[in-house]
């Protein structure tokens, strides 16, 4: 099992945008859990999970509320929470932006805090495949990031981590950082995470 590190995503794209090299010795920040509250100035982009018409591809969608300026998007993490029965196996995993390659980064599978869950973290780093200026972000403009199926068809009850979930503690009983993140340098500074908050339900699949 491999732990998600936004904050190390963070550090080896400001090195190789040769901006801020300051942060490259930084020591890493601390992970976003239920006791920072949303609202703070650089936190404007909100995820939503939805079915696509199909009925058995999951999408994740994000919406800024500021336009950034400069346009560079360094890192990103997406966190959703699976029931732990029968058990969700990711498939057909598709950027839908150009050179962010977003991938299954990790997986908890039943942590005491939730035993009836499993947690599974995307990640993606913005210059890895020369993406950071590809997302083009446009406030109030939502945009489909990236998408993904289950082995086993669709599963109701499928949903994005949210901030006071139980699991999104420092530390969680897996010693790992599942928060949400994403970090644009329009937004703000490579150490402040920019995601908000999530919209949208639980999914419910096509009876």
């Amino acid at each position: 099992m491999h732990k998600p590190s936004w904050a190390l995503f963070l550090v080896l794209s400001v090195v190789e945008l040769g901006l801020f090299s300051s942060y490259a010795m930084a020591q890493e920040p601390p992970p976003v859990s239920a006791a920072e509250a949303p609202g703070k100035p650089w936190q404007v982009l909100t995820y939503r999970l939805a079915l696509a018409a199909d009925g058995k591809t999951y999408q994740v969608l994000m919406k800024p509320t500021v336009t950034p300026k400069p346009d560079l998007s360094l890192s990103g993490q997406v966190t959703i929470k699976v029931p732990h029965e029968p058990a969700f196996q990711v498939a057909q995993l598709t950027s839908a932006v150009k050179g962010a390659e977003w991938v299954e980064a990790s997986r908890v599978n039943a942590p005491s805090e939730d035993v009836a869950h499993d947690y599974i973290s995307f990640s993606f780093v913005g210059l890895k495949g020369g993406s950071a200026r590809n997302f083009a972000w446009k406030a109030n403009t939502e945009q489909l990031v990236f998408s993904f199926q289950n082995e086993g068809g669709c599963v109701n009850d499928v949903t994005l981590m949210g901030n006071a979930d139980p699991f999104n503690v420092a530390p969680n009983s897996a010693n790992t950082n599942p928060g949400n993140h994403f970090a644009n340098l329009g937004w703000g500074d490579v150490s402040q995470n920019n995601y908000q908050g999530n919209d949208g339900a639980m999914i419910k699949c096509a009876k």
